[in-house]
């Protein structure tokens, strides 16, 4: 379908496109190549990758007004602005709908995820490809997260990993940016305990347990998928040692471990436990 600049104009592309919404899934591999350009903040394009889906996967209805004194979302007239808007202004188109609307399907954590990163406030990172386990801890330790677009059409529509499709996998990342970044105490708690568990994998402290499938798949979920209080975190992490050492023993769930298991699985412990305050010297 022609877009603005190719000879019809914005208005006409947006109702062309409102009577086809699944053709906007096309024009995501162009607005990624503005964005690749430069044309596009990060924070900006993955603002219009989520109202393409959204328009996409949910048509006209795709939104509702929170108060009756602003218009109503209108399909036509947003693919006309996201068209022709730039720079700031375009910024602000973008902000002024994720605050004043409510978006079928997904939580309000998902365009405040969005607002938050327009604003420059949530460090976020936009990715192409998904980052693996490791990369992902190492970003938390640092205080942020990645958020994966896939524009390369028809791919974005198959499933990736354990969601249906490249949409699903976008908003689940932007939970997880809202859990890691919406109470600043927590997540400045949860980049001490990842920082703790990074050091403790790069001194070898895991390496004995990676030879175990069910070990190793729940230690990186672990590592990249559980955005809570790192006191939840420890105790999944001592809940995953405890069933290796069942396994290693060949005992039951509600059989006792040995006392040398107990003792090894207390050493990893020791590695991301709650630091002790400091005190003053006397």
């Amino acid at each position: 379908m022609p877009a603005p600049g190719t000879g019809i104009s914005a208005i006409t592309y947006s109702v062309e496109v409102c009577r086809d919404t699944q053709a906007l899934l096309t024009r995501l591999p162009v607005l990624a190549t503005r964005w690749r350009a430069g044309e596009y903040a990060a924070a900006v394009f993955a603002a219009l990758y989520f109202l393409h889906w959204q328009i996409v996967s949910h048509g006209r209805s795709f939104a509702a007004r929170k108060c009756k004194s602003d218009p109503r979302p209108d399909v036509a007239a947003w693919l006309a602005t996201m068209e022709t808007a730039k720079g700031e202004g375009l910024r602000e188109h973008l902000l002024g709908w994720l605050g004043h609307y409510q978006f079928r399907g997904v939580t309000e954590n998902v365009p405040m995820t969005l607002a938050q990163w327009l604003r420059g406030v949530w460090p976020l990172i936009l990715r192409e490809d998904i980052p693996k386990p490791l990369e992902v801890l190492r970003m938390q330790a640092r205080g942020c997260r990645a958020v994966t677009v896939l524009t390369e059409y028809p791919r974005l529509r198959r499933p990736v990993l354990s969601k249906s499709d490249a949409f699903a996998f976008f908003l689940h990342d932007l939970e997880h940016a809202y859990k890691f970044f919406h109470s600043p105490p927590l997540r400045d708690s949860q980049c001490e305990f990842f920082a703790m568990l990074e050091d403790a994998l790069d001194c070898g402290v895991f390496a004995p347990y990676f030879g175990d499938a069910g070990f190793t798949g729940k230690f990186h979920y672990l590592m990249s998928d559980m955005n809570t209080h790192p006191e939840h975190s420890r105790q999944y992490l001592r809940a995953i040692l405890v069933e290796f050492y069942l396994r290693r023993e060949q005992k039951g769930h509600k059989q006792p471990l040995s006392p040398a298991a107990e003792q090894m699985m207390d050493e990893v412990m020791r590695t991301v436990a709650v630091p002790a305050p400091q005190q003053d010297c006397a």
